[in-house]
């Protein structure tokens, strides 16, 4: 890095008197800094420094806009990223924005010297063109096995990914996110070069003649890198192979950049990339997957195979009323049954393709200029339809346009009927009696489609029941035990489907996590937000062990989607070994832990808001240590603390405790929820009840009884959701 000419900061946050430019200057990178952007862009066009550290806010609505600007300005110019306040996700928007490095604040000369050597190894990775061609190429397997030479690592990178840009867009992100775990994999495993050892030759200048050092030791030259390379339609996974000692990938990596060299950055990198990351062996092999997901799936690959998206699927086509839906590239990826029979176009003529290419009745749909369209129809009478048009959009560059349409040809007509019937009976006196007689028929087929209409209505009914009953079949069975967790839970809709969730992953090794939540409204509406949350929560809990990140991720998925509507949840992590639990709340009715050993009872809460309503929700999350066998934790929504009686009273929460301390001091498991139930609609003292009712009982450190089995332990556990 000695041909760097000059270093520019730009530190709009103030703390320049903590980074000394002289400091930087002494290690041989002359070095300018500035308070403002506009110096800094002025600084920018006269000098054309080799490299822009520029301090960015995360929370700003335009964070990235000055980064935009230098690059613009001076495409050749590399800038490195800092920020102070990192919620984790925004190192890879810089990314994608143009960063060539991001360095979580706050900005040390250590860290911007570390960032200047991966630069430099990153640079040859980063220019090397890529343009080969993948049509042809519907799946790959192959293993790369090379040495510790740093040198060589961009070509084995660039072999790894020559045809993954069939699944993945984005291919410098995967290079540079796949060639930080290759590049551990050389200098923490096989050359057992530790952190602070790299910090040490990083600062001292003689890093290169470390790795020298390390190559040329017998116990350490032979060692080889085994890369393994998988690809298929619509995964990439890879599997990096070491032959060093391995490490503890049980603790989790320090967050703070100042607690070691490095402090996880690579890896952090890695895993907002890659869908899952695993850890196996000793800590020396890695397994890394990236799913192909939302505008990236190619034609005839758009449907959701999992059990979530039949489901969706299935809801969808129960509908009466046509749907399309659009993604922002303009693929057609849903077309229901409805719209099929509406419209007389088939799903496999459409689906996957571009709307471009579609009929013209699809391009009309889509159109927001009226409401109302009719479409002529060779040798038929026009199709007259009502639509609305809606767009939507989650997290990134995924948005969606839905079209929602209705036939309403039959309605035109009698309307036009009847018109024509009033104004022929304006014309001559004669015909009055006629034109009566015929309104009178016309009546009489209005009373005969009034029936119709009450056939449709019933059928919807059973149709939702029918919804309810799928709906429930998602979730997890009434009675599990869970690596010692005794799980039994009840879940009563009040209108056949309804928006209460509850579900449980098991993390490994012991840990297992439970969810419950609620989304405001009821129907149809709460019940696909309450299928878009737990696909979410199953594409993000796996990965996750924080309680509160989880909750961020959550709310970052959610609010996107909603508009007046939102979610409460409570989410809770069991570790068996530790004997603990961890939670987090999201303005959601507090649970009670019994203690069994005292008879006491606690409330467990946190702050947060709901999900959905807020960009940063101020989630946190608290921890429950010595837990002991035969504590239980109830967790509920809250239609049992809202319900009333005929005097209005609500049953409120010490009626709860109460009848819960009684119940669990003298019965087990679904026991306890049916006595609750049996108390709560005593009270109330009618047939229904006004809200969803979800109630779920978590009971501590029991062996599982014969014929339940637990999650595998130890190195063949890498987490998962439990598939009941």
């Amino acid at each position: 890095m000695k041909q760097l000419k000059n270093v520019l900061i730009i530190d709009t946050a103030g703390t320049s008197p903590e980074l000394p430019a002289e400091q930087i200057a002494k290690q041989g990178f002359p070095t300018t800094v500035v308070g403002s952007q506009a110096q800094g862009m002025a600084y920018l066009i006269e000098k054309k420094p080799d490299i822009v550290v520029l301090y960015l806010d995360s929370e700003g609505e335009n964070s990235l806009t000055s980064l935009r600007e230098i690059l613009h300005a001076s495409p050749n110019t590399k800038v490195i990223a800092t920020c102070l306040h990192d919620d984790g996700l925004f190192s890879l928007e810089c990314m994608r924005a143009g960063a060539i490095d991001y360095i979580k604040g706050p900005l040390t000369v250590d860290a911007l010297l570390e960032s200047f050597m991966r630069i430099r190894d990153r640079e040859f990775s980063l220019s090397m063109s890529l343009e080969p061609d993948t049509e042809c190429v519907v799946s790959e397997a192959k293993i790369l096995i090379f040495g510790n030479d740093l040198e060589s690592i961009p070509y084995i990178i660039n072999q790894a990914v020559l045809n993954a840009g069939k699944v993945c867009p984005d291919i410098e992100l995967l290079k540079m996110a796949l060639g930080e775990i290759v590049l551990n994999a050389v200098e923490h495993g096989n050359l057992n070069i530790t952190m602070e050892e790299k910090f040490h030759a990083v600062n001292d200048g003689v890093y290169r003649a470390l790795l020298d050092e390390r190559r040329s030791d017998e116990s350490y030259a032979s060692r080889v890198v085994i890369l393994e390379v998988h690809m298929d339609r619509d995964t990439l996974v890879y599997h990096v192979t070491d032959e060093g000692d391995g490490f503890d990938y049980h603790r989790e990596f320090d967050p703070d950049p100042q607690a070691h060299i490095g402090s996880g950055l690579g890896l952090e990198i890695a895993r907002n990339f890659f869908s899952d990351i695993c850890y196996t062996g000793r800590g020396n092999r890695v397994r890394l997957v990236y799913s192909r997901r939302g505008e990236d799936i190619e034609a005839g690959d758009y449907r959701d195979t999992t059990e979530h998206g039949d489901f969706l699927l299935k809801l969808t086509d129960s509908l009466a009323s046509g749907l399309l839906m659009v993604s922002g590239e303009g693929r057609i990826i849903l077309w229901n049954d409805a719209a099929e029979m509406i419209s007389g176009i088939m799903k496999s003529d459409i689906l996957g393709r571009y709307v471009h290419d579609a009929p013209d009745m699809i391009r009309n749909l889509l159109s927001e200029d009226d409401n109302r369209l009719t479409q002529k129809r060779q040798g038929k009478e026009p199709l007259h339809m009502e639509k609305t048009v809606t767009e939507i959009g989650s997290t990134g560059r995924s948005r969606f346009t839905i079209v929602l349409f209705s036939n309403v040809s039959d309605a035109v007509k009698q309307k036009e009927d009847l018109e024509r019937l009033l104004l022929e009976t304006a014309e001559t006196k004669d015909l009055m009696e006629e034109q009566a007689a015929k309104l009178t028929i016309a009546l009489a087929e209005m009373d005969e489609l009034n029936e119709i209409i009450q056939t449709q209505n019933q059928k919807m009914v059973t149709e939702l029941e029918m919804a309810g009953r799928l709906q429930k079949s998602l979730l997890p069975d009434t009675f599990e035990n869970i690596n010692g967790v005794s799980f039994s839970c009840k879940y009563i809709p009040s209108i056949h489907i309804g928006g209460d969730l509850y579900d449980v992953v098991d993390l490994g090794h012991g840990q297992t996590g439970f969810i419950i939540a609620d989304v405001s409204g009821h129907g149809v509406a709460a019940a696909l937000i309450s299928s878009m949350f737990k696909m979410s929560f199953h594409a993000l809990a796996s990965t996750v062990a924080s309680p509160k990140i989880l909750m961020h991720l959550l709310n970052g998925e959610m609010k996107p989607v909603l508009n007046e509507d939102y979610i409460t949840s409570f989410y809770v992590l069991t570790d068996r070994y530790a004997r603990s639990i961890t939670y987090s709340n999201a303005a959601h009715p507090t649970p009670f832990l019994f203690k069994r050993s005292s008879g006491r009872m606690l409330e467990l809460d946190t702050d947060g808001f709901f999900l959905g309503s807020f960009d940063d929700g101020g989630y946190t999350e608290k921890t429950e240590s010595n837990v002991e066998p035969g504590d239980a934790l109830l967790l509920f929504t809250d239609c049992i603390l809202e319900t009333e009686n005929e005097s209005g009273e609500q049953y409120g929460k010490n009626r709860l405790i109460e009848r819960f301390s009684q119940a669990i001091q003298c019965s087990r498991g679904q026991e306890v929820i049916d006595e609750i139930e049996a108390d709560v609609r005593k009270f109330n003292a009618r047939d229904t009840l006004d809200d969803d009712f979800t109630i779920m009982l978590l009971e501590f450190w029991e062996e599982p009884g014969t014929g339940d089995s637990l999650p595998l332990e130890g190195e063949d556990a890498i987490g998962g959701f439990v598939e009941f």
